[in-house]
């Protein structure tokens, strides 16, 4: 499901793969951000006997993003983790196929509803302005992090019912050959027993 892109017709295709590129540059900035916050931090306290100041807040900012945005990207390459046993048990394509559309829409009802929740959220906040609540040091508004939740479940949906226009288009070939390579990736050959060198007996 890694490829979902090239089942898209062009328009389509482009504009996945830039949200895609965003998210990887969002992910990317936000790790370097992160590593060079802590070794400032490191520099401060054991440098100068000093801390970084209400380096916690917008680090915690930057966390969610980072979190939401990797949640994206694994709706989009179908790598979340998950114990789908189904997987093995169904041989049959056809049934597969109607099993990979089951927990496709089940999955996109899910997140959509996330999204109304997360909506919901975002207006209560709005509402709230010029009171937004915010953090203590920085004065951070809610609104920022919580913006990050809004956005990554909806893109988790956009690109659940993507997955599953695809899933219908192209019907059982391709739920069948989903299982077929996650059980390549679990077999592993058995292991190869040296050869015992025979010992020419001596004659007598």
């Amino acid at each position: 499901m890694s490829e979902l892109s090239q089942h898209l017709s062009p328009g389509w295709s482009r504009f996945v793969d830039r949200l895609v590129t965003i998210k990887s540059w969002l992910l990317a900035i936000g790790c370097i951000i992160m590593a060079g916050t802590f070794f400032l931090v490191v520099i401060f306290r054991y440098g100068f006997g000093s801390d970084l100041f209400a380096y916690e807040e917008w680090l915690l900012i930057i966390c969610f993003w980072m979190y939401f945005a990797g949640a994206a990207m694994g709706t989009y390459d179908g790598s979340h983790v998950n114990a789908d046993l189904l997987t093995y048990v169904i041989k049959d394509p056809r049934k597969a196929h109607v099993r990979a559309v089951v927990i496709g829409s089940i999955e996109f009802i899910i997140a959509m509803a996330l999204v109304y929740w997360s909506t919901l959220m975002i207006i209560d906040e709005i509402d709230s302005y010029p009171r937004w609540r915010a953090t203590i040091a920085l004065r951070i508004p809610f609104f920022v992090p919580r913006l990050a939740m809004l956005v990554g479940f909806a893109t988790m949906a956009f690109y659940s019912l993507l997955h599953l226009i695809v899933l219908v288009k192209t019907g059982p070939a391709k739920s069948a050959a989903q299982p077929s390579m996650q059980q390549q990736d679990d077999v592993s050959l058995p292991p190869v027993m040296p050869e015992t060198t025979k010992t020419k007996e001596p004659a007598l």
